[in-house]
């Protein structure tokens, strides 16, 4: 019997719990999970701890380091959906909408831990010292640049990968999963309804194909799945 594939893009910004439940849930299908796995040990421990019984087969979660956001882990990517047909859903995982910011460096270096292995805490001479460490900084712009074009080419490359592959009625779809969190700058929140405005715009295409494609926090989709899963 040939066994469906759900195919996970960018889970180091995929939640532990989330990955848990979702497995549960996918017992018929092949799990793989794509991204940077240099960051996301702790989540590929916990998945692969889960009881193998419920899962199709007894097939153990493949795991493949493949970052959507650059073109060369694109090309990877194309390439492993194409070698696991059928695709039965493609799961795209977006980063959070804001660009990451120094206050997170700063925070992680005023740290207990850094403190006690004596590690300097330089502060930029322009950040007075008396400003709340919660208060993001800004931005540099390559990061600003770096963050919009991974971004878009995340969401660009996943869905042309994955319909590529997929085809009703083996496959359902893509699904886009965001972070909980909402926006908090004007590129996250142009970030945000730019992926909104494609999927609105990009969906008829599916549709005519018969497959979905959505945009849905996590919690949502679990819950959908739980609906849905026999």
């Amino acid at each position: 019997m040939t066994i469906a594939s759900c195919i996970w893009i960018g889970v180091e910004y995929l939640a532990t719990d989330v990955a848990v439940a979702a497995l549960r849930q996918h017992r018929r299908s092949r799990q793989v999970f794509c991204g940077r796995l240099a960051v996301a040990d702790d989540l590929r421990r916990a998945v692969n701890e889960q009881p193998s019984a419920p899962r199709a087969d007894g097939l153990e979660p493949e795991w493949h380091d493949a970052d959507a956001g650059t073109i060369i882990g694109g090309g990877l990517l194309s390439d492993l959906l194409r070698q696991r047909r059928p695709v039965e859903e493609v799961v795209l995982v977006l980063p959070p909408w804001d660009a990451p910011h120094h206050c997170g460096a700063i925070e992680a270096l005023a740290s207990p831990l850094a403190v006690s292995l004596e590690v300097p805490l330089e502060v930029p001479l322009e950040v007075p010292l008396e400003v709340p460490l919660e208060v993001p900084l800004e931005v540099p712009l390559e990061v600003t640049l770096d963050h919009a074009r991974g971004f878009i080419e995340r969401v660009a490359i996943g869905a042309a990968a994955a319909k590529a592959v997929m085809s009703a009625p083996a496959s359902r779809g893509m699904t886009i999963l965001s972070q909980p969190t909402t926006a908090g700058t004007a590129l996250g929140a142009g970030l945000q309804a730019l992926t909104e405005t494609w999927v609105r715009i990009e969906r008829p295409r599916w549709q005519q194909q018969r497959l979905q494609l959505n945009v849905m926090q996590p919690e949502a989709w679990l819950s959908e799945r739980a609906e849905t899963t026999p």
